[in-house]
């Protein structure tokens, strides 16, 4: 190669060239859009982690007292 190719390459390399100066960093709006998104992520996993529960024991929750309860005696069939 000669050394004016070589010039043009290095001139136009984006290595060389220097990031703006407010790309470094995340402004305010980006900074809450990010909060958003890992409270949303959080609120999934734990909607996931409460279903997968609730299927593994779909009878954990329930209580233990039925409809019959408040009968008595003859009333409740025996």
């Amino acid at each position: 190669m000669n050394d004016a190719s070589t010039m043009d390459y290095e001139l136009l390399s984006p290595s060389l060239v220097d990031p703006p100066a407010g790309a470094a960093g995340m402004d305010a709006e980006q900074k809450t859009v990010f909060a958003f998104v890992i409270f949303l992520l959080v609120f999934l996993v734990m909607l996931m982690v409460r279903c997968f529960r609730i299927l593994l024991d779909p009878y954990s929750r329930m209580p233990a007292s039925s409809w019959t309860d408040h009968k008595e005696g003859l009333e409740r069939g025996q």
